[in-house]
């Protein structure tokens, strides 16, 4: 039973990326075929194709990073058929971190090309700009975590002394009334 949780990490990774070119790979074919075909009459291939590259980017560039970093590395020995597991990758399956903002990435990109299909429009990839946004909004969030705001740690010191009062239990002001201030343990 022995390396349980990296087989089925290795299995789940396996998955979630073959599950990501099923849904990515007719997409974005069918949208490169739909930039080529329905080009204005003013334009070359090589404009449509430059174009289409470039608004595509963000979702090659994220689909490369998370196979890089989840593909997992499998030996296989030819004597013998066993399979050794070199390497694991990264945990495609967890919620939060870079990987999640990598797969919105690509969702959205995604849904720019499915415009692209349905209505011949290069509009639905505005929808790319929400990642930035987002992205400053969590940087934002993560500032004001670790570093605060200025006016705050001002006013803390005076309000930490009216909240020691408040926050005391009963059975803590009952005993500084009674001048009580020593914990009594009782050992067995």
């Amino acid at each position: 039973m022995a390396g349980k949780a990296s087989k089925k990490q290795v299995q789940t990774n396996i998955k979630i990326l073959n599950d990501l070119y099923k849904l990515s790979v007719p997409i974005v074919v069918l949208s490169l075929l739909r930039a080529f075909y329905s080009k204005s009459s003013g334009s070359t291939y090589v404009g449509t194709s430059t174009k289409w590259l470039l608004l595509n980017a963000p979702l090659l560039i994220s689909i490369y990073v998370i196979e890089l970093s989840g593909r997992p590395k499998v030996h296989r020995d030819p004597q013998t058929g066993s399979k050794k597991i070199i390497k694991e990758g990264l945990d495609l399956s967890q919620n939060d971190g870079l990987l999640q903002y990598l797969f919105d990435l690509i969702y959205l990109s995604l849904f720019g090309n499915i415009g692209k299909i349905l209505f011949n429009t290069n509009k639905f990839y505005y929808v790319l700009f929400l990642c930035p946004v987002y992205l400053c909004f969590k940087l934002y969030g993560l500032k004001q975590q670790y570093f605060g705001s200025g006016s705050k740690k001002a006013a803390s010191p005076v309000k930490e002394d009216t909240d020691n009062k408040d926050t005391k239990s009963k059975r803590q002001m009952k005993r500084e009334k009674k001048g009580d201030n020593q914990v009594k343990y009782k050992y067995r």
